[in-house]
């Protein structure tokens, strides 16, 4: 506004500009604080997050219960060994080959999935890595905006006021015109 405009004013006007840019002024602060309250809500998103490398340690399991259940096979065809030796020979021979084939399988899939998580993982903690710089970035810079124009703000209202009290203080001593 120019000063002209502000010296015609009554007080209740000014009051009225002054009460807007202090409004705006806390409309500021709140939207700086949701914005602080959204990267504490990211940043805990994130750390919760499930992480990929548990599920490749219950992969283990995996080779536990094979070994258990080709040990259980054996068991079993050593149970009916005593029938015949030679179905029990060729039982066994069948059952030993048919184990190793199944734990190498289990293996090589194993040894599969768990290359295919941990490269999964990684690509997904530097994802994450990354889009958490990003964000700290931009809420560091929107808090730093907001900050400067805040400031900026109250510099000027604080400048203008300041130059108003001054005109006031000034007319207050000068003789009514209607004389």
């Amino acid at each position: 506004m120019a000063d002209r405009e502000l010296r015609r004013m009554h007080r209740a006007e000014l009051i009225e500009i002054i009460y807007a840019l202090k409004q705006s002024e806390d409309q500021l602060k709140a939207q700086n604080a949701a914005l602080t309250a959204q990267l504490q809500d990211r940043q805990l998103r994130l750390e919760s997050a499930g992480s990929i490398a548990q599920a490749a340690l219950e992969l283990n399991n995996v080779f536990a219960a094979a070994q258990a259940a080709a040990d259980d096979y054996l068991h079993s065809v050593q149970a009916s060994l005593a029938d015949t030796n030679a179905t029990a020979a060729n039982t066994l021979s069948q059952a030993r080959s048919e184990a190793k084939r199944i734990l190498e399988q289990a293996q090589a899939d194993a040894d599969s999935l768990k290359a295919q998580a941990q490269q999964e993982c990684d690509a997904m903690t530097v994802a994450a890595a990354q889009k958490r710089t990003q964000t700290e970035a931009d809420c560091k810079a929107m808090v730093e905006r907001a900050e400067q124009e805040v400031q900026q703000r109250w510099q000027a209202f604080d400048h203008k006021a300041n130059e108003l009290l001054d005109q006031y203080r000034s007319t207050d001593g000068l003789p009514s015109e209607e004389t």
